[in-house]
């Protein structure tokens, strides 16, 4: 496989690294999990404004 190198944003590659952090943490990803049931369900849930 070979790699390619792209340019991006510092503001764009920075908010990646937040998602991967948060996708990294379990205890973030199950909260995730939780609250996209609740949604299915009809329960109003938090809506985070970034």
């Amino acid at each position: 496989m070979t790699q390619e190198m792209v340019t991006i944003p510092r503001k764009e590659y920075e908010g990646l690294l937040e998602e991967v952090g948060i996708l990294r943490n379990p205890k973030m990803v199950e909260a995730i999990k939780e609250s996209d049931e609740a949604k299915k369900q009809g329960i109003k849930t938090w809506k985070l404004k970034i």
